[in-house]
């Protein structure tokens, strides 16, 4: 009798630890080149340097996903960035995994992942962006790059990129998928004693594929260490008609504070993109970004155009041409009005 229960008992388990079955990725990018830029001083000097991950942030990451049985999985993904011209972390806080730090669960109704993560509204962003958010370390999505924001409005909270950051610590995020629609939420508890609201994030965000259309929105929520409130959206669409994709949005922040009034900046974008061939692509966008408060207002306009050619998959070169104009409280600490730049280079995936 004993002996039948433990055949049983093993017959129960060998299906189920059959499931279990785990895989763990090391994936990254390194991207590396030249770039020259006009007007980078008060003087009037232009500067040529070598650039990192100027077309595609340099990363290296692993990620892994366990099946569970039942379409249940568990996964995760650790992911760090690095300056490729000196080996170094390119955080100056030395984070690790400062780009993603993440575990969770998934299944056909969506998945639940907790720990650092892009933001909802990073990812509508993204995907309503014409450059799919590459030139992060010129354009003024994602990291605000270029944009010179007042000091009081950076100390208030307010944030060069117009979307309330790229990622938050503590996260814990939804995700949905179903047919073009995908739906996300979030919740970052700011973690403060005897102050639920402080530092605390919440959002909502959604994207959608179609045949033809193009569509995506977001809206994020939070309190900053002080206690006040901080709110942006982005909102935007397009489409897509055979080589050509065409995109465009808006996104704005606004930050309260205690005797200023409320500070904001918004960034309005479009472009177009047009595969010629199998391996070259051209894009051209337009990024303007207004500031607004008690205090003054200011402008820049970027102009970006970019082409790419894939030799395969994961590797290709890249060209791009800018031009920037500022004006009023954006104009940068060199008190120049005017900047063109331009950059090239190679970018690898592995």
């Amino acid at each position: 009798m004993t002996k039948s229960i433990l055949m049983l008992a093993l017959a129960a388990v060998i299906p189920a630890a059959a499931h279990a079955q785990s895989a763990v990725q090391v994936y990254g990018s390194i991207d590396g080149g030249l770039r020259y830029q006009t007007n980078v001083d008060a003087a009037g000097n232009g500067l040529l340097s070598t650039t990192s991950g100027n077309y595609y942030p340099n990363r290296l990451g692993f990620r892994g996903k366990e099946d569970l049985g039942n379409g249940l999985n568990a996964h995760f993904q650790l992911e760090s960035g690095f300056n490729d011209k000196t080996g170094a972390l390119d955080n100056t806080n030395n984070v690790l995994f400062n780009r993603t730090a993440a575990v969770g669960l998934g299944g056909a109704w969506g998945s639940i992942d907790l720990g650092r993560q892009y933001t909802v509204a990073f990812r509508a962003e993204k995907f309503l962006d014409p450059f799919n958010h590459n030139y992060t370390s010129i354009t003024p999505l994602s990291s605000g790059a270029g944009t010179s924001l007042p000091a009081a409005a950076k100390t208030a909270g307010l944030s060069a990129s117009s979307n309330s950051g790229t990622r938050f610590n503590n996260d814990v995020q939804y995700t949905g998928t179903f047919g073009g629609l995908t739906v996300r939420a979030e919740y970052a508890p700011g973690e403060v004693a005897g102050d639920a609201g402080k530092r605390t994030a919440r959002g909502a965000a959604f994207s959608y594929t179609g045949h033809t259309l193009l569509a995506a929105g977001a809206y994020i929520r939070k309190q900053t260490p002080t206690g006040f409130t901080n709110n942006m959206f982005v909102a935007g669409g397009g489409f897509k008609l055979g080589a050509m994709t065409v995109k465009g949005g808006l996104s704005r922040e606004r930050q309260d504070t205690a005797t200023a009034g409320t500070y904001q900046n918004g960034t309005r974008f479009g472009g177009i993109s047009y595969r010629i061939n199998r391996p070259i692509e051209v894009t051209a966008a337009v990024y303007r970004s207004d500031y607004d408060s008690r205090a003054g207002t200011g402008r820049r306009d970027l102009f970006l155009a970019g082409a790419t050619y894939a030799f395969s998959k994961r590797t290709n070169l890249y060209a791009e041409f800018d031009v920037n104009r500022y004006d009023g409280a954006l104009i940068p600490s060199t008190k120049q009005t005017f900047q063109r730049g331009t950059s090239v280079g190679v970018m690898h995936l592995f």
